[in-house]
């Protein structure tokens, strides 16, 4: 997990995002959003009696005085909190499909090995066949039949390597490590897991926790704020300023004042824009809001049907199911089972096993589902 919070390419872009949202937000922090603007002025005063050269030079500063930098500030505060829970949202996601990925590749080892236990079983069953024959206690046909059982177990084991290479790859690319890397994920598909909280009480963790209702609603402030800002845009922004000219003998110092007439453009697609965000913004956080409560309950029953189905392995199932493929062999050598009596025992207590390792492999990612929906990624 922390392998691949650290090094996945999957959070590349939105990491981008909001280091650019801070930097925009430092931007908008600014006490001046221009430059002062600075003019000169020279030329020569033609005269009669002579002429001589007027120098002028003026710098000025425009002004928000109507709340124009508290509405920008705003706006992108929210812009960088909307990008830092989108961040979040990737994070919390990548954890959940590690989770998984890493619940797959356990449970395509522990099918390795259920095929390598079986591969021994077909090769004891085909010794003990051929044995048999010798000593006329069985027919060519028992043999050539145990033989081809034990062709297709090969084939089996030989799907259960590309199973386990797979699930590997997978592993490595969400881990953003190098194809060539050699990893070996340790422990084992748990059958015991907690019985969930009751559905409100996920609701609850989910409406606080969940990263994207944070990034939507931080995206509604952020167009509202932006709303906010195109409406002061229509207002008028004073310049300030002091002029300095030399005319003749004289020197002359003015203080100057400037102001945009807001009679023709008064920002009118700006406040059409940002009034139209504000309202998907609205309608998308309204859908969020649906979109989890769905997903809360949907993975909520996924955990509830994948714990059940655990649960019915448990107990003495499986320690039967072992101890049946032990015997069974036992029990064709010495005559008291014929061969399909064999083989219809062992498929039974291979495919008992085989469906086992799915139930804890479902189990986890049902899981990590659930993690993922109430916004946890540990």
């Amino acid at each position: 997990m922390a392998l691949a919070l650290e090094r996945s390419p999957r959070l590349i872009s939105t990491q981008a995002d909001a280091a650019a949202a801070r930097a925009q937000l430092s931007g908008a922090s600014l006490l001046f959003q221009t430059n002062p603007d600075l003019q000169v002025a020279i030329g020569p005063r033609f005269r009669a009696s002579g002429n001589n050269v007027d120098v002028g030079a003026g710098v000025s500063q425009q002004l928000e005085l109507f709340g124009q930098r508290g509405a920008r500030r705003d706006a992108a505060a929210a812009t960088l909190s909307a990008s830092e829970s989108r961040l979040a949202v990737s994070q919390v996601e990548l954890a959940a499909e590690v989770r998984q990925a890493f619940g797959r590749a356990l449970a395509a080892e522990q099918e390795l090995q259920l095929a390598n236990d079986a591969l021994v079983l077909a090769e004891q069953g085909r010794d003990a066949a051929e044995q048999r024959l010798q000593a006329g206690a069985a027919s060519r046909i028992e043999v050539n039949t145990a033989r081809v059982a034990l062709g297709q177990t090969q084939r089996a084991r030989v799907r259960a390597v590309q199973r386990r290479t797979q699930a590997l790859g997978e592993l490595r690319l969400l881990l953003g490590i190098e194809p060539t890397d050699d990893i070996a994920p340790e422990g084992n598909l748990r059958a015991e897991a907690a019985a969930p909280p009751i559905l409100s009480v996920l609701l609850e963790r989910a409406a606080a926790q969940r990263a994207d209702l944070k990034a939507a609603k931080a995206e509604l402030e952020a167009a509202q704020a932006e709303v906010r800002l195109a409406s002061r845009g229509a207002l008028p922004r004073p310049r300030l300023g002091v002029s300095y000219s030399q005319e003749e003998d004289a020197q002359i110092v003015q203080g100057t004042l400037g102001i945009d007439l807001p009679l023709f453009n008064r920002n009118q697609a700006a406040r059409g824009i940002s009034t139209a965000r504000a309202v998907q913004a609205e309608r998308a956080l309204a859908a969020t809001e649906r979109f989890v409560r769905s997903e809360v309950v949907l993975a909520l029953e996924r955990y509830r049907t994948a714990l059940s189905a655990a649960e019915v392995f448990g107990g003495d199932v499986m320690a039967a199911v072992q101890e049946n493929l032990k015997l069974v062999n036992e029990a064709y050598r010495a005559g008291k089972v014929d061969f399909l009596e064999l083989l219809i025992i062992r498929r039974e207590a291979l495919d008992t096993s085989r469906s086992y390792i799915e139930a804890l492999e479902e189990l986890n990612a049902a899981e990590a589902q659930l993690k993922k929906v109430v916004g946890n990624i540990q």
